[in-house]
C-alpha cells in the first residue's frame, strides 16, 4: 500500500510539472505567486513576480485581508535582465518616491548542491552564504523566462521557484499562471535616486513619527524661575536652571496605537567636568497639582514627612502626582567641554547619545504634555541636551495603565529641595487606590545609589526592598559592573596610578555616560481599593558634611 501511495505521488508532481510547462507553452508573459513561511508557519499575504521580455517586477499580492498602513511606505522591485541591473522603487507616506539601482553579475558565485523539485517542475538547488545566512536557491530553465522574488540574495540564469534560509525561512511559488502586459512593466520615473544605504534609512525611518521637544537647551547654573505665566511650546529653564520644560502637543492616542516608543538624548558639556544625574520626565496634571505648582512653590505641594524633615513633591496623593520618569542617565565626565584631554588609547565621543523605550508609559505620552528634562549641576556654563521622542510603527495594541507613584530625584535642589536621605532612619511610603481589580500589575523601578566617597552608597551595595501591603515582594542589589566599557564618554575622568579611571568603578547601579534601566517587578493581580507600598534601602552614615542618598522613581504599571 505505501509503495502504491509512493507511486501516486510522484506521478502526481510529474503530472504537474508537464501540465505547467504545457499551460505556459507560448507564453508571452507569466505572474509567479510565491508564499513565504518560517519553520513550517505560513505568513499571510503572497508576493507577486511578474516577467515579460528582459523585465521583472516584484510586488505585494493578496494581502490576506490585511489593509495597507498609511504610515507604511508602498515598495516595488524591477530586475532588468538586459543591462542586469535591478531598481528598489518607494513611495513613502506624504508621497515622496524613491529609488535605489544595483548591478548584479553572472551566477558564478552560487554553487550547485543538488536538485530538487517545485510545483513538479525540476530545479537546480545553488547555494550561497550572505551574512553567515546560508541561502539555497532552486532555479529551473525548464521554463524560458527569467526572474526571482530575491534579486538580493542572487540572480542566476533561470526562473527561481525557491529560496530557503537557513533551513527555516522559505519563499516557495505556489502558483505560475500567463498574462497580458499592458505595455512595460517598468515606471516612467524612477523617483529620486538614492545611493542603497540612503534608500534602506528612508525607508525604515518613513513610518517615524518624530516629535522634537528640545533642540540644543542649556541646562546650568543660573538662577532662571518660572515665570508667572507659561505658553505652550515655548522652552523654560526652571528651578535654579538644572531643570528646562516645555508644553509639547504630542501624537492622539489614535495614531500611536501599535506603535513602540523610544526617548532619545543627544548631551555633551559646555563647562561643567563631572558626572551628573539626569533625568526625563512628564508632569501628570490631571489632579489638582502638579510639579509645575511644586517649581512655583515647592512648600504648596503635599509632602513626605520623616524625622521632622518635609520632603515636598516625590510622593502622589489623591490630589497631586509625583514627575513620571521617562528616563535616568547620567552624565559622561565632561563631554567635548574636556576632550582636549589626552590619554593613550582613547579616542572621546563628541556627545553622548542615551536611548531608552518608553512604550508602557504611552498612556501619558500623547495630546497636550508638559515634558522636563534635569541635569544636577552647579556650573554656570552648564550642559547642552537634545530631546526627541519617537513613535516607530510596529508592536501589540496592548493599553497599559501608568500610575506615577514616587520620584525622589532631588529637582529642585536649587530651589531648596533637600537631598532625600531619609532612608538612613526611615522608609518610603506610599498610598495607592485602585477603583477596579488589577491583573499582573507590575512596579517599574528605577533606583541608583549616591555619596561619593569611599564609604559612600555610590560605591557600596545596598538591598533594595519591595514591601506591598506588609508583603515583602523582592529584595536586591542594585549594581553596574560594566562602568570601564564607557571610558570614551569620560574625558575629564580621574586616572588613577594603579591604571583605573574614576569612571571604570562599579556604582550602585549607574555608571558615568551611560541610561539607568528600569527594574520591573511582579506584584501580581491585586484587589480594589487602598494600598500601601513601601521602599527600604539600608542607607549609609553621613561623613562630615556628606551624605548618601537614594534617587528612586516608581510606577505601577497594570
Amino acid at each position: 500500500m505505501m509503495t502504491l501511495i509512493i507511486a501516486l505521488i510522484a506521478t502526481f508532481h510529474s503530472e504537474a510539472a508537464v501540465n505547467y510547462v504545457k499551460k505556459l507553452r507560448g507564453a508571452k508573459a507569466i505572474e509567479v505567486t510565491y508564499q513565504s513561511s518560517y519553520k513550517g508557519r505560513v505568513y499571510p499575504g503572497t508576493t507577486i513576480v511578474s516577467i515579460s521580455g528582459d523585465q521583472a517586477k516584484i510586488s505585494a499580492g493578496d494581502n490576506g485581508n490585511r489593509q495597507h498602513r498609511d504610515d507604511t511606505p508602498v515598495q516595488n522591485t524591477y530586475i532588468d535582465y538586459a543591462t542586469h541591473q535591478w531598481y528598489k522603487v518607494a513611495q513613502l507616506p506624504g508621497g515622496r518616491e524613491i529609488s535605489s539601482v544595483r548591478g548584479f553579475g553572472s551566477d558564478s558565485t552560487l554553487r550547485v548542491i543538488g536538485r530538487e523539485k517545485v510545483l513538479g517542475i525540476d530545479c537546480a538547488v545553488a547555494r550561497t552564504s550572505i551574512n553567515s545566512n546560508t541561502i539555497d536557491i532552486c532555479y529551473t530553465d525548464a521554463l524560458p523566462f527569467l526572474g526571482t522574488p530575491q534579486p538580493g540574495v542572487g540572480v542566476p540564469s533561470g526562473l527561481v521557484l525557491k529560496v530557503t534560509r537557513n533551513g527555516e525561512s522559505v519563499q516557495e511559488a505556489v502558483d505560475i499562471k500567463a498574462f497580458r502586459p499592458d505595455g512595460s512593466l517598468f515606471p516612467a520615473q524612477w523617483g529620486e535616486q538614492l545611493s542603497d544605504p540612503e534608500y534602506l534609512y528612508a525607508i525604515n525611518q518613513s513610518g517615524v513619527i518624530t516629535v522634537p521637544v528640545f533642540d540644543h537647551a542649556r541646562i546650568n547654573f543660573s538662577g532662571a524661575a518660572i515665570p508667572d505665566a507659561l505658553t505652550d511650546g515655548e522652552v523654560y529653564n526652571v528651578g535654579g536652571g538644572t531643570i528646562v520644560i516645555r508644553k509639547v502637543t504630542l501624537p492622539d492616542s489614535a495614531a500611536i496605537a501599535r506603535r513602540y516608543i523610544f526617548a532619545e538624548v543627544e548631551q555633551y558639556s559646555e563647562g561643567d567636568a563631572y558626572d551628573r544625574t539626569g533625568s526625563i520626565f512628564v508632569i501628570p496634571t490631571d489632579k489638582k497639582q502638579s510639579f509645575v505648582d511644586a517649581i512655583r512653590n515647592l512648600k504648596s505641594v503635599p509632602a513626605f514627612v520623616s524625622d521632622s524633615t518635609a520632603y515636598h513633591g516625590l510622593v502622589s496623593t489623591a490630589d497631586y502626582d509625583a514627575p513620571l520618569e521617562l528616563m535616568r542617565f547620567f552624565t559622561g565626565f565632561g563631554v567635548r567641554a574636556f576632550n582636549k584631554n589626552v590619554v593613550p588609547g582613547q579616542d572621546w565621543v563628541d556627545s553622548v547619545l542615551y536611548k531608552t523605550e518608553i512604550t508602557d508609559l504611552a498612556e501619558h505620552l500623547s495630546g497636550e504634555q508638559w515634558i522636563g528634562a534635569y541635569i544636577g549641576n552647579w556650573d554656570g556654563r552648564g550642559h547642552i541636551l537634545s530631546l526627541d521622542l519617537k513613535y516607530y510603527p510596529g508592536g501589540d495594541d496592548r493599553k497599559v495603565t501608568a500610575m506615577p507613584l514616587f520620584n525622589t530625584v532631588n529637582y529642585l535642589e536649587q530651589a531648596g529641595q533637600p537631598y532625600p536621605i531619609f532612608m538612613l532612619n526611615d522608609s518610603l511610603q506610599v498610598e495607592f487606590t485602585l477603583d477596579h481589580p488589577v491583573e499582573n500589575a507590575m512596579l517599574s523601578y528605577t533606583t541608583t545609589g549616591h555619596g561619593g566617597w569611599g564609604g559612600g552608597d555610590e560605591f557600596n551595595k545596598k538591598t533594595n526592598t519591595i514591601i506591598l501591603d506588609g508583603r515583602e515582594v523582592i529584595t536586591f542589589i542594585p549594581w553596574r559592573d560594566d562602568c570601564g566599557t564607557y571610558r570614551n564618554n569620560n574625558p575629564c575622568s580621574g586616572n588613577f596610578s594603579n591604571g583605573l579611571s574614576s569612571s571604570d568603578l562599579s556604582r550602585s547601579n549607574w555608571c558615568p555616560g551611560t541610561v539607568t534601566n528600569p527594574e520591573y517587578i511582579y506584584l501580581g493581580n491585586l484587589a480594589a481599593g487602598k494600598h500601601k507600598l513601601t521602599v527600604r534601602i539600608p542607607q549609609g552614615k553621613p561623613a562630615g558634611s556628606s551624605n548618601s542618598y537614594w534617587c528612586i522613581s516608581g510606577t505601577l504599571l497594570y
